[in-house]
């Protein structure tokens, strides 16, 4: 007979200490309760989410996102972070590219200008904070992106060694007591496979059939018996059988079972088997449910071997449910991960003008946001459309906002198919979702740290804008105490000042400025003198980030010498210890290699105050804009998409960096690569590669000592600007009217905010193609509600 468990405690549950058989003291539940609502107010995580233009791009594409960031598990857009990093990953792992967005309360919009010349592969896309690297990379947003390739990837996974895991359900397999064993069954490629199969017993009898529910997924119902083994006879959808151990069941023990079936009630259920109920009868129990930050506890005595609850789920928000039970002596036992869905998300109403259009033809979407009271909201939304005749889309396999906010993040590892369980929702769907459940051993937090108290220190404080540091000295290399250090932006605006500590130190914090900045820097003396030199420390780069679950990246650069035979990818970084596109060297240094054009001397370069004015007209081939070079021969097309890639030393810099940054007295020579020379920096290298080498002497980074004594010129790396998304205007007569229109993304907008009525309109026009377009509208509200909504129309 089953018992029902009756005080259910939103907050804490008070119960006296209870001590084990060895008289060592337990952990009562409300002291579990408290450490877990300490860690979920106190240490708050923010998550990532980037909304893409498309699925999957083409070499010459630009790739357009909007970025949200929530902090807190009710998913309000943060206001911790100002600074959000966003990495391009190659396909085997190099960091292609890295830019900073400034996050104004948790929103930014970005993008990436694939060169023509993109090789094929499947790319990544990565989002983080700096404050989420409290966490490791477990925050970070992380989603793959196929580069010329028109099969959509979704978050395909890599290839790993085939086989089945079976999982029991809150972790516990116990002889007579009925259990659900989850299983999934993976492909070499690590995706689902079906299988279906027979369990038998140590005597061969047949104890039960099963097969796959979904994607390699299913639930083998059995009660195991005390003496028996268990093994499942396997056959894979290609014919191919195997058998597999189940595992061993105990002869004592205490299951949690997690009934998620029902569309209003989850069902909580505990079955202790005759030998533990013996041992503990009449002791304290309790379970801990943990959703969205909110902590409810139940706690009971162990007067029955089988003990259950329901709950109603409109309690809880749309989620992931941890639910964990704890022995007398205040241990974790058992663990189950549910998912709880309910109607709680923004319900996003966007109506087009017509249903038809024509080609060109003027789109007309009005758009208009609830709550889930149906309450007009202010809400932030971000809108794309595509033709789906050229862009074909697996709805499953998108990773949206919803999927990834309240479902991937919360889990480890690649989820198939992801938007599958937030499309059409019904009892296959939930049943499915809930064996995922079963089969995720993902946690965000460890019982055993938490219960013991630990709290590790914050390694990372949250970036509101970026540091400026450096060290004043006297022209004979002593520190310079006292000095009063100005920070003056050369295309004018305030100034800042600092004094140096004892050691000449210096720093500017906080500063907000975009990307490729130009800043003087001044310094004198405490009495006034400017006979002082100024350096800028290299900003510290965001430690432990690496390109995990990736094939084979080698960290570190190779050793210099000429006994290498291999080739291995060299990771460049700049001062700023960013990292760039993996170079292939062979056994020869870059600046051993034989150009095509002629290297320029120092000569030609220490008397001039820039860079630039030495360079120009001296490089063959080479024209210079704002100290940007540029290949000026025709005679490639493919040359002319960009500018050249700079090498300082063996370190490569970011696309578009000025040469001025640097001291012509600094610079020892300056060698142009080209064509078949330029191939050993792969695609990077196809707009040509300008290779500075700089005297031993040189200071690093990108800074340009002028003549002038306590001066300093410095380019800062700061907020990259979003490209506008170019969108024709068809109306009236147009100029473009007989250049094609091929366009695949339709239409992108990242900033739609809707008024206090919930409600926004924009406009758009159709390109040349006829056929079905397809319109993604994702967003969030201001207390961290969630919602999105798909149109499609005809064009013909």
């Amino acid at each position: 007979m089953k018992k029902i468990i009756l005080p259910l405690l939103a907050a804490l549950c008070f119960s006296a200490s209870v001590f084990s058989q060895n008289n060592q003291p337990v952990i009562p539940l409300d002291t579990i309760v408290s450490r877990l609502q300490t860690l979920s107010a106190g240490k708050a995580i923010e998550k990532a989410y980037l909304h893409f233009d498309k699925p999957y791009y083409n070499a010459g594409d630009t790739l357009y996102f909007k970025a949200y960031v929530t902090l807190g598990e009710q998913h309000e857009l943060s206001k911790l972070s100002g600074v959000l990093h966003v990495d391009l990953i190659s396909p085997v792992g190099s960091l292609l590219k890295s830019i900073s967005l400034q996050l104004v309360n948790g929103l930014a919009a970005g993008d990436f200008s694939l060169s023509n010349t993109l090789s094929g592969g499947t790319y990544r896309i990565r989002a983080y904070t700096k404050w989420m690297l409290n966490n490791g990379q477990l925050n970070f947003f992380d989603k793959r992106i196929n580069v010329n390739n028109r099969t959509a990837p979704g978050n395909k996974a890599l290839v790993t060694k085939a086989g089945v895991q079976f999982f029991p359900e809150g972790g516990s397999f116990v002889n007579g007591i009925p259990a659900k064993l989850a299983f999934k069954a993976v492909s070499t490629n690590g995706l689902g496979l079906n299988v279906k199969g027979v369990v038998v017993d140590n005597t061969n009898a047949e104890v039960t059939k099963f097969e796959s529910a979904h994607l390699g997924m299913g639930l083998i119902f059995i009660t195991p018996e005390s003496g028996k083994t268990y093994k499942a006879n396997l056959t894979y959808a290609d014919g191919t059988k195997a058998t597999v151990e189940l595992p061993k069941a105990d002869n004592e023990g205490i299951t949690l079972m997690v009934n998620n079936y029902s569309a209003d009630k989850l069902g909580i259920e505990i079955n202790a088997n005759k030998a533990y109920y013996l041992k503990n009868k009449n002791k304290e129990i309790g379970v801990v449910i943990y959703s969205g930050g909110v902590v409810r506890s139940v706690k009971a005595v162990l007067d029955n071997q089988v003990l259950d609850l329901n709950l109603n789920k409109k309690d809880f928000k749309t989620g992931v449910v941890q639910v964990t039970l704890f022995s007398a002596q205040g241990e974790p036992i058992n663990e189950r991960l549910a998912f709880i869905q309910n109607a709680d998300q923004l319900t996003i109403a966007a109506v087009s003008d017509k249903v038809l259009y024509p080609v060109r033809g003027k789109v007309h979407i009005s758009v208009n946001v609830k709550n889930n009271n149906g309450e007009a909201v202010k809400s932030h939304l971000s809108a794309t459309i595509v033709d789906v005749g050229k862009v074909p889309i697996v709805e499953n396999d998108e990773n949206t906002l919803l999927s990834s906010m309240l479902l991937t993040s919360n889990l480890k590892g690649v989820i198939e198919q992801p938007n599958y369980y937030f499309t059409n929702t019904d009892t296959d769907t939930r049943a499915n979702l809930d064996i995922l459940m079963l089969t995720q051993s993902f946690r965000r937090f460890e019982w055993k740290q938490l219960l013991s108290n630990d709290k590790p220190a914050t390694a990372y404080s949250a970036e509101t804008g970026f540091d400026i540091s450096g060290q004043a000295k006297t022209t004979e290399g002593k520190p310079v105490d006292a000095a009063t250090v100005t920070l003056m932006p050369r295309a004018g605006g305030a100034l800042l000042s600092q004094v140096t500590d004892h050691d000449g130190n210096f720093i500017f914090k906080n500063l907000i400025y975009d990307d490729e900045t130009q800043f003087v820097i001044q310094g004198k003396t405490a009495t006034g003198g400017n006979n002082i030199h100024i350096s800028v420390y290299p900003a510290p780069g965001l430690a432990n980030i690496d390109t995990e679950d990736f094939t084979s990246p080698v960290k570190g650069s190779i050793t210099a010498g000429n006994d290498q035979t291999t080739q291995q990818p060299v990771y460049l970084a700049d001062a700023n210890k960013r990292g760039f596109n993996a170079v292939v060297n062979s056994n020869k240094r870059v600046n051993d290699q034989k150009p095509t054009t002629e290297t320029l001397a120092n000569e030609n370069l220490k008397d001039q105050n820039l860079l630039t004015t030495g360079l120009e007209g001296r490089l063959p081939g080479v024209i210079l804009r704002d100290g940007v070079p540029f290949l000026a021969d025709k005679a490639n097309a493919a040359m002319q998409n960009g500018p050249m890639l700079i090498i300082v030393d063996d370190t490569a810099l970011p696309a578009g960096t000025s040469v001025n940054n640097y001291n012509p007295v600094d610079v020892e020579s300056a060698t142009v690569l080209k064509n078949t020379d330029a191939a050993i920096y792969g695609i990077r290298g196809a707009n040509g590669v300008l290779i500075l080498k700089m005297r031993k002497s040189a200071s690093s980074g990108k800074v340009n000592n002028i003549a002038l004594p306590g001066l300093l010129y410095y380019t800062a790396e700061g907020f990259y600007k979003a490209r506008t998304f170019y969108s024709p205007v068809y109306e009236g007569v147009q100029q473009t009217a007989n250049k094609p229109d091929t366009r695949t993304t339709i239409y992108w907008n990242p900033d739609i905010v809707t008024d206090k009525d919930g409600n926004a309109s924009f406009d758009f026009f159709n390109a040349d193609s006829k056929g079905t377009y397809r319109m993604v509208i994702e967003g969030i509200d201001e207390a961290g509600n969630i919602g999105r909504t798909v149109l499609t129309y005809k064009v013909q």
